[in-house]
């Protein structure tokens, strides 16, 4: 499926739970009877709709070897997403005002953020590849850089920086793959393969 379409019925889910929202809130046109059943549906396929993102996201050609690159910060950052977003709901639910009805908003963010890390982990959609003249790497997004947009590539520290020319800089942990000497083999390769010798920086 195409990621566009995938990101564009995420948000459109997203806004149309916003507007039931405050439609219940401020008017009489959905009651105490109905507003479970669309919460319940709608929420079910916007949790759904955010797996499916996360899925397109992350395709490749079927012939391309992925590493897996599931790291302690992809982790943490989502972590801290879902509690900051639960934590909002409470605060909301217990406000004791009519605001507090958007906290099933918040409540269905912090869900959907938690299934979205575990689809990933258990998918393997978090990932490193090369494919072709480049190189790709998904986390929280897609991210590709070509042999021809590479200004350098530097290690220092443990660290490896892919730097564009347009001074963007993707930062690697190679040392948290499992896969770690695979993917330095198939890295040298294709650094070789496309002449960039001359643009790898070693420093200590």
């Amino acid at each position: 499926m195409n990621s566009l379409f995938s990101i564009l019925l995420k948000n459109f889910l997203l806004f149309g739970i916003m507007t039931i929202t405050l439609v219940f809130m401020f008017t009489q046109h959905i009651g105490f009877k109905q507003i479970p059943f669309i919460f319940g549906s709608i929420g079910v396929l916007y949790v759904l709709a955010a797996c499916l993102e996360a899925y397109a996201l992350s395709r490749t050609k079927t012939d391309t070897k992925k590493f897996i690159y599931f790291t302690d910060g992809f982790v943490a950052k989502r972590i801290i997403k879902v509690i900051a977003f639960t934590s909002i709901g409470v605060i909301l639910y217990y406000s004791q005002s009519i605001i507090k009805y958007m906290a099933f908003l918040c409540f269905l963010i912090g869900f959907t953020e938690l299934i979205v890390t575990l689809w990933r982990y258990a998918k393997n959609l978090c990932f490193i590849a090369i494919e072709d003249d480049t190189i790709i790497l998904s986390t929280n997004k897609m991210y590709t850089i070509t042999d021809k947009e590479l200004q350098k590539i530097e290690y220092r520290h443990g660290l490896m920086y892919l730097v564009k020319y347009n001074k963007k800089t993707v930062t690697l942990r190679t040392d948290l793959m499992k896969e770690k000497d695979e993917f330095q083999f198939a890295l040298e390769s294709w650094i070789t393969r496309h002449h960039l010798s001359d643009k790898v920086i070693r420093n200590s």
